[in-house]
């Protein structure tokens, strides 16, 4: 259904959405900086309020609790959010086994040749692991607890190409029961989206990357930057 977003007493930061998903699907989100990427991304936590109708299972999603939206939502945001802890203990969250979680997101060699493994300390906020250590760790974490809804906010961020691709690849693999939401500024893989949601100055566009290709000239002149390396 049709949707907006807006922080209590601010302006308008988004409107006009309409979309529909399936468990099966990633969307991709992208825009300009500060066009509201990241607060479509938090109203599904109930962070922000919205206007219209967002609905999961055919139930509006403020009527849910809090407590039921955590049990069907996973998020990773820009901050990894680590704990002091171990890179176990950080993905695991109390389970056994991270070694596949590990290796959905690239790390798992990288950590094998820490110097205690899966039980080497992070540090505080994760300052012993290089950026993109930190943003696989969170990573790992989500996919771990994955949810039936899972929102990344630009999660290859600190990730060179060929990363991001092997670990789009995992992605594409899980979504099968559950849909990702995509957050990216980077739009390499935009192409094998399911469909794409371009934000720019209030404003939503909805379709494939083929018809936002043909039909959003700013959408495509950043596709062409990137595919030219300009923009990195």
């Amino acid at each position: 259904d049709q949707a907006g977003g807006a922080y209590p007493g601010g302006k308008q930061i988004f409107d006009g959405l309409t979309i529909s998903a399936k468990p099966g699907q990633i969307i991709g989100i992208t825009g300009p900086v500060a066009c509201g990427k990241s607060t479509l991304g938090k109203i599904f936590l109930g962070e922000v309020p919205y206007t219209g109708h967002v609905l999961l299972n055919g139930k509006e999603l403020s009527e849910y609790s809090d407590k039921e939206r955590r049990s069907m939502v996973g998020w990773q945001g820009h901050d990894p959010e680590l704990l002091t802890d171990s890179v176990r203990n950080n993905v695991a969250l109390g389970e056994e086994q991270i070694g596949r979680e590990l290796s959905r997101v690239c790390l798992d060699r990288e950590v094998s040749e820490m110097e205690n493994g899966i039980d080497t300390l992070v540090g505080s906020r994760g300052v012993r692991l290089s950026g993109g250590q930190q943003a696989r760790t969170a990573l790992a974490r989500t996919l771990s607890h994955a949810k039936p809804l899972i929102v990344l906010d630009d999660p290859f961020a600190a990730l060179d190409r060929n990363t991001e691709e092997e670990i789009f690849r995992e992605l594409k693999a899980m979504s099968k029961d559950r849909i990702i939401l995509l957050i990216s500024h980077r739009l390499y893989l935009f192409d094998q989206m399911d469909q794409v949601i371009w934000m720019d100055e209030c404003h939503t566009k909805v379709g494939t990357h083929e018809e936002l290709l043909a039909t959003v000239p700013s959408y495509a002149e950043l596709c062409s930057n990137q595919t030219k390396g300009g923009s990195f």
